[in-house]
């Protein structure tokens, strides 16, 4: 059987029609699988635009780490320097003199009977036959304040409820009362006549309830962590408002005998208090 010559024609037709549908499956195929690689390409050039600013801001961190990690190193080696230093300084070398007792011939009428804080002498009053002013004064008093300062630090345990004391301030001591009123533990003006001739007295009565409150902290812990000194009580019993069972509160103002006994027994504590608390090379107490 012979196929005519038209008929294998149309045969080679549909088989070619055949094919190029083939093909163009096959390229619509490859078509969508380009398009799917370009998709993931520019997904992947993303990424590493994306990774390399990414290294780009680690390598600046890295830098800036470096800078921030050297100044560190350099601020610690400082600080451990001045630590170094500072463990050098014996701040245990702060004197601390205090003098209550008087042999024959040591006072005279004269100079005046006074307890004395590293020989400056501690008073209520002026005394100008004794050559006894307000600078002297102040600075006696300047001296007291930096011993209750000296020994709360010991102490850090210690908070009074409404007493603090600035003693390094000019030209006398300061009192700060409820963190309110400021009281001076002396006077404004070394000089004039026109200022009272002695130490406030609520500055005295602020400065006792400090030193009483100071006192029985330090007592009570003692007691509590079995200290030698766990007995030991101030010469003179004390209260935030009296000493030697004297109401300081019921004082006025010119009774200057009852002020200056006040005063003595104050430095007779302060004295305790040095010898208590502090090494013996800070106070160097003179008996």
């Amino acid at each position: 059987f012979v196929i005519p010559p038209i008929d294998s024609f149309h045969l080679e037709l549909e088989a070619l029609a055949s094919a190029f549908h083939d093909q163009e499956e096959e390229l619509r195929i490859l078509q969508s699988l380009m398009q799917d690689q370009n998709i993931r390409s520019k997904s992947i050039s993303e990424e590493e635009d994306r990774a390399m600013e990414a290294l780009n801001a680690l390598e600046i961190d890295t830098h800036t780490f470096g800078e921030e990690s050297h100044l560190v190193t350099k601020q610690c080696s400082d600080v451990m320097g001045e630590i170094d230093a500072l463990s050098k300084v014996q701040l245990s070398s702060i004197p601390f003199h205090i003098d209550v007792d008087w042999g024959e011939g040591v006072r005279t009428q004269t100079v005046g009977r006074y307890p004395t804080i590293n020989n400056l002498r501690l008073a209520y009053r002026v005394n100008q036959k004794a050559g006894l002013g307000r600078k002297e004064i102040c600075a006696a008093w300047n001296q007291a304040a930096q011993l209750i300062t000296f020994t709360s630090g010991l102490n850090p345990s210690f908070s009074s409820s409404n007493v603090r004391i600035i003693p390094l301030s000019y030209p006398c001591a300061k009192i700060v009362f409820e963190g309110q009123s400021v009281h001076n533990l002396g006077w404004e003006a070394l000089d004039g006549e026109d200022e009272s001739p002695h130490v406030p007295s609520l500055s005295i009565t602020l400065f006792l309830a400090l030193l009483s409150e100071l006192s029985d902290h330090i007592i009570n812990a003692s007691e509590r962590n079995g200290a030698l000194y766990a007995s030991t009580s101030p010469p003179f019993p004390m209260t935030t408002t009296s000493i030697d069972s004297v109401d300081v509160t019921c004082l006025g103002g010119t009774d200057t005998a009852s002020w200056s006994s006040v005063v003595f027994c104050i430095a007779v504590n302060l004295r305790w208090l040095s010898q208590l608390v502090l090494p013996s090379d800070v106070r160097q107490v003179i008996i």
